[in-house]
């Protein structure tokens, strides 16, 4: 093998863990974590927007359910959210009455948002609610292991070193003789 083609395939090499170690970082990683806020206009509508930690939007196909539960004990879902522009939006409309609503995102991020909304009655003016549901702060860190003891491993890849340089500095003098 010539000098050329080791020093071709050896940047291959590089080149490819290279990649494999960089190249395939998510996109979410980039921006943290998800905020995602929970919108009721009053009349049974829900929606939801997402956005990154950052502040950037959430561009990504995004995979939500949501689970309704009314304060009479109706229920409604869990139901998969449809994305209409930068809202994910249920398609139904929620019965009058309060009802704790719980949104999960699965991608492409993990979210998860909770509230109370309020849907008015049919004559009443309804009011809007709006419930923003930040990440969990980071966990701590965890404590430092103790320090491994101290490993003899130089000494046998001296001794290995040692005994190979006797072995070619003999054959060095036995080929002069």
């Amino acid at each position: 093998m010539t000098i050329r083609r080791l020093i071709g395939l050896t940047a291959t090499v590089l080149a490819a863990a290279a990649v494999a170690v960089l190249g395939f970082a998510g996109p979410a990683r980039a921006h943290g974590a998800v905020v995602l806020t929970l919108h009721g206009d009053g009349r049974g509508s829900v929606w939801l927007t997402v956005v990154w930690q950052d502040g950037h939007p959430v561009t990504e196909p995004v995979g939500m359910t949501m689970l309704a539960t009314s304060d009479t004990g109706q229920r409604v879902g869990p139901v998969a959210l449809r994305r209409n522009g930068d809202a994910l939006t249920y398609t139904g409309t929620l019965s009058p009455g309060a009802w704790t609503v719980v949104a999960d995102m699965g991608t492409p991020a993990i979210g998860r948002c909770q509230g109370l909304l309020h849907v008015a009655p049919g004559g009443a003016s309804p009011a809007p609610d709006e419930i923003t549901c930040a990440p969990p702060p980071p966990a701590a860190p965890p404590a430092p292991a103790p320090a491994p003891p101290p490993s003899l491993t130089w000494v046998w890849y001296l001794a290995g070193f040692a005994v190979a340089a006797a072995i070619g500095i003999g054959i060095f003098f036995r080929k002069r003789r």
